[in-house]
């Protein structure tokens, strides 16, 4: 009986969620230190961090792919997703998983890597939907292991939109065309998982359509050129303000486009309560309080796959031998008890999943809507899949 009076104490809990650590994997558009920053200022990430106060564990390395086992001919070895996941496990954080959000971003080099090993149109699909397979494996070994439900899964940016594949017409239509498969399986590998897997928090950042708004409309999101990479046209140069342009380089994002990506996740407020970093925060200053660790690159031993191998065989042996133990007989008074508990446990899960569903369906119903501000225009891509999607 006492535990069911504790469930009562705790689920008033639940309705306020905070989210105190975030973990990346993904490639460089994540990298903090890893390998390389290629970026002005902070990523994505490192705002994310200061806006929700969360510590920041970014195991993100410049040119990762999903997994390296998919692409066995790279002269060099960069850990991939995959790799990353066991040298998070490796690191023994002991994270509290309902405080946790787990967060991947990765597949450019992955389309890279098929056009280097492929141009027909059907081997390309098998090589996409991989990549998918990995990604989904992940969120789902992750969940096993470390008993995390809080995940964030980003879609692959415009590849035409940047000023490499832009200025290469060879190029441009192959690798939108790649882009745009691609999100189109992942939206559909998050809308299966949320449908079929209890518990699941899985949201799905629509990057593409925000970077396609913000190149289209610019002043909207308070920048400047959407077209020329600050470093090759500015540095040293001019006196522009690299923030003001929505490319660092001829593939990456400055940090002004990153504080808008973050934003976009802030006052989502699917994860945790709605938020937002305004111009006049220093992320900068207040950075060194959740600050990354940089990691050394390390290679999979295949850790996690026997943690999983062991985890099935056990559940396997439990269902196997449990035999259900008759129930003891309960006096009328128990019986009445034990149904008014439950009767009240069950109006309050149903009310916290009304609040919930309630707050996400006012933040996450428009894949890409615009909200005005007295200071500036705001943007909404976070696009979170209903479990009965």
């Amino acid at each position: 009986m006492r535990k069911y009076i504790w469930s009562l104490v705790w689920l008033p809990l639940t309705l306020s969620e905070v989210i105190k650590n975030i973990v990346v994997f993904g490639d460089s558009y994540s990298d903090v230190g890893n390998n390389q920053r290629l970026t002005n200022g902070p990523l994505w990430s490192e705002d994310l961090a200061v806006g929700w106060e969360a510590s920041l564990y970014s195991f993100a390395f410049s040119g990762a792919v999903c997994d390296n086992t998919l692409y066995p001919d790279q002269d060099q070895f960069i850990p991939s997703v995959t790799d990353q996941v066991e040298m998070y496990y490796n690191e023994q954080l002991n994270l509290d998983s309902e405080e946790t959000a787990i967060i991947f971003w990765v597949g450019i080099n992955d389309i890279y890597q098929i056009f280097e090993h492929t141009q027909e149109d059907q081997d390309i699909q098998v090589e996409l939907k991989k990549v998918i397979e990995c990604i989904g494996t992940n969120v789902r070994n992750i969940r096993k292991v470390f008993s995390a439900n809080k995940f964030i899964v980003f879609g692959v940016p415009p590849l035409e939109r940047m000023p490499y594949y832009a200025a290469n017409t060879n190029l441009t239509e192959s690798r939108e065309k790649a882009a745009n498969q691609l999100n189109e399986m992942l939206t559909k590998e998050v809308e299966k998982m949320n449908k079929h897997s209890q518990h699941l928090e899985l949201d799905l950042v629509d990057v593409h359509k925000l970077l396609d708004d913000i190149i289209e409309s610019p002043g909207l999101f308070g920048l400047k050129n959407a077209h020329d990479p600050f470093w090759e046209v500015c540095q040293g140069k001019c006196t522009d303000n690299p923030d003001l342009y929505v490319w660092w380089d001829k593939t990456h994002l400055t940090g002004g486009v990153h504080r808008l990506i973050a934003n976009s996740i802030l006052m989502a407020g699917s994860l945790a309560p709605e938020t937002y970093l305004g111009d006049d925060t220093d992320v900068h200053q207040l950075l060194s309080k959740y600050q990354s660790s940089v990691y050394k690159p390390q290679k999979s031993k295949g850790q996690i796959e026997r943690i999983i191998a062991k985890l099935k065989e056990e559940k396997e042996k439990e269902e196997k031998y449990y035999q259900p133990t008759a129930e003891k007989e309960t006096s009328p008074m128990k019986s009445y008890l034990y149904f008014g508990v439950t009767a009240t446990l069950i109006v309050c899960i149903v009310f916290i999943l009304f609040i919930k569903t309630k707050r996400r369906g006012n933040h996450l119903a428009a894949l890409s809507g615009l909200i005005h501000k007295p200071d500036r225009v705001r943007f909404l891509p976070l696009h979170n899949m209903d479990s009965n999607a």
